[in-house]
């Protein structure tokens, strides 16, 4: 029992050796992965986020052909395509979202597409980050099952652009 707790006090030092050190402890001013909350404002309704991702927008990649139908060295853009938003939050008693997937689902869509803007903050709520989105609509709203009391909306966008 003497050699076990010896052994566990020795690990215990070197870890706190360790720390001491700096070699363990991580560099709180140097994180490049601040903790980030998101505000988004879509047809006037404005909510906060705790994350979202999938700001962005991809081509596909082609190969270059040449007249006489030859694959050139070169690859070329293709279709471009919008990611979708997928952003979750604490569920709150506002049901504004599911009103407005309710639109979609009922096959009453028409005028139910709006422009909308993400700005996300930093710990401070300094302004880090900002985009804009074209033609945006609920693609789907679903209760996390993953994390009890979250709820997770994935909205798909016409066009997407980083202002800041």
């Amino acid at each position: 029992m003497k050699t076990t707790s010896r052994f566990i006090s020795i690990l215990l030092g070197a870890v706190v050796v360790s720390s001491a050190s700096g070699g363990a402890v991580e560099n709180v001013t140097d994180n490049p992965a601040p903790l980030v909350y998101y505000e988004f404002n879509a047809g006037g309704v404005t909510t906060y986020f705790t994350d979202c991702k999938g700001m962005g927008s991809q081509n596909e990649v082609e190969q270059r052909v040449s007249p006489r139908g030859e694959f050139l060295p070169s690859k070329i853009p293709g279709r471009l395509s919008v990611k979708n938003l997928t952003c979750s939050k604490g569920l709150t008693k506002s049901m504004d979202f599911w009103t407005w997937r309710q639109q979609f689902v009922n096959g009453r869509s028409g005028r139910s597409r709006v422009d909308a803007t993400l700005i996300a903050y930093d710990q401070a709520m300094t302004p880090i980050a900002e985009w804009s989105f074209g033609g945006v609509w609920p693609a789907s709203i679903d209760f996390n099952e993953t994390t009890p009391g979250k709820e997770t909306i994935v909205f798909a966008a016409d066009q997407v652009q980083r202002l800041r």
